[in-house]
């Protein structure tokens, strides 16, 4: 489960209700437990189980008919494969290519579903953080890809990460909303008539 306050929900709307207000463009911050299911990670994560079952029934039940070892290595199966469900022992089995791809695709995924490719000048930015894989991923659409070097994305995930890393979730998403909004008011600044296309709330999916 993600557990995100009520505060953390109302900072974050705060924080792009202001960040808007000196751009055209769109901010929609997001939250997802994983991106994947990781079947492949599992499955390592189950053989490494078999293994080492097989191993401690080696060593223990060596004066017994070996295949013994070979029984042992059925409940450790399916002890690793559950043992899956548990983010911090799964993650060293994930995959680095794995991870970004599925990531991105995620991100791809939700950028359509919520209608971020719809804005009128298409100029939304979604900016999605992956708790499992501890990823963040932030996508824009052609108007601002135009006109702001795509480097300049992971500049602000960098400061993102490192503001997770020694304060909290919602701090490090406020601050992507605030370097995204500084970015924007330069080639899309805000207009007397500024129409908020897009739900200024946190997304939270899991």
């Amino acid at each position: 489960m993600i557990e995100i306050t009520q505060t953390d929900h109302d900072k974050i709307t705060q924080a792009v209700l202001e960040a808007e207000k000196h751009t055209t463009g769109e901010i929609v911050p997001m939250i997802v437990a994983q991106s994947d299911d990781y079947s492949g990670a599992r499955w390592r994560l189950a053989v490494t189980g078999a293994l080492f079952a097989g191993f401690l029934a080696y060593f223990f039940l060596g004066d017994y008919d070996p295949v013994w070892i070979l029984y042992a290595q059925i409940p450790g199966l399916y002890l690793g494969y559950a043992l899956g469900n548990v983010g911090a022992i799964l993650r060293p089995f994930m995959l680095s290519d794995k991870i970004d791809e599925e990531v991105n695709q995620r991100a791809l995924q939700a950028f359509y579903e919520h209608n971020l490719h719809h804005t009128k000048d298409h100029t939304a930015i979604l900016i999605m953080v992956s708790l499992l894989e501890h990823r963040v991923e932030i996508l824009a659409d052609a108007g601002i890809n135009a006109k702001v070097p795509k480097d300049t994305w992971q500049t602000i995930v960098n400061d993102m990460i490192t503001a997770i890393k020694t304060k909290d979730l919602s701090e490090g998403i406020c601050v992507a909303v605030r370097e995204c909004a500084d970015i924007l008011a330069k080639d899309f600044p805000g207009q007397h008539d500024n129409p908020d296309e897009l739900s200024n709330k946190l997304i939270v999916e899991e």
